[in-house]
């Protein structure tokens, strides 16, 4: 990975030139569950100015470095990433907590996000969450591999607002996803077992198939449910 991460800088310095102000990695690669070949490699570039043009500029190289395993980058500017704290304050913490600079200042360290933006946004995501997984019990019960799908999708946000949970309960960071969850479990009384058989499944370390696929689908239903009423519970 270093190797491409290598070839991603310099590529971005020859298409930005001045222009380019930071480049960095953050994601599953900085934590530690980067899966290869199932897992993105995700970067954020800041540069000084985002304009038609020069974002038209990346679609040059953007098949090279999916080659690579890098997803498209996430491209920002200084007023983007002063202006959006309020409104995507989970994504921007865990960019905080969990990057590596790979060119130039650390232009992340020194955001600051506050906690009822950071507890709004938890919620409106379980919610949302839990929403699209009843929609789909319903629609896809008849249909293991449609029931599969959605369980993946469902668990790949887990590691981010188990971690903001915590973070709103002064209970500190957690490494990975299962500590994360082993967090949530202690600091609120609640299970994450069938949580923690969904992230296990995404991660392609486990099979679930039949009654036992529909079991873990309920079991996750309800376990959302519990999530959603612990952050609704939590101080603005």
């Amino acid at each position: 990975m270093e190797q491409a991460l290598k070839r991603l800088v310099h590529d971005l310095q020859d298409l930005y030139g001045d222009d380019l102000l930071a480049v960095f990695l953050y994601g599953s690669a900085t934590t530690g569950e980067h899966v290869a070949g199932r897992s993105d490699i995700n970067v954020g570039v800041v540069l000084s100015r985002l304009t038609p043009g020069l974002l038209r500029q990346a679609s040059k190289r953007l098949h090279v470095w999916a080659r690579r395993g890098f997803a498209t980058p996430a491209f920002f500017d200084p007023q983007f990433l002063h202006d959006a704290l309020d409104v995507f304050p989970i994504e921007f913490l865990d960019m905080q907590l969990h990057h590596r600079t790979l060119w130039g200042p650390d232009l992340v360290a020194g955001l600051r996000i506050e906690a009822e933006p950071l507890r709004r946004q938890c919620e409106r995501e379980l919610r949302g969450t839990l929403l699209r997984l009843r929609q789909a019990y319903v629609e896809s019960s008849g249909s293991p591999r449609a029931l599969e799908v959605v369980l993946v999708s469902a668990a790949s946000g887990l590691m981010v607002l188990a971690r903001t949970l915590l973070r709103l309960a002064h209970g500190g960071e957690s490494g990975s996803t299962e500590a994360a969850l082993d967090g949530v479990e202690a600091r609120f009384g609640v299970s994450a077992a069938h949580l923690r058989k969904a992230w296990r499944l995404k991660r392609g370390e486990i099979r679930v198939t039949g009654s036992e696929l529909d079991a873990l689908y309920q079991g996750v239903l309800e376990e959302f449910q519990r999530l959603v009423q612990v952050v609704d519970a939590l101080p603005a």
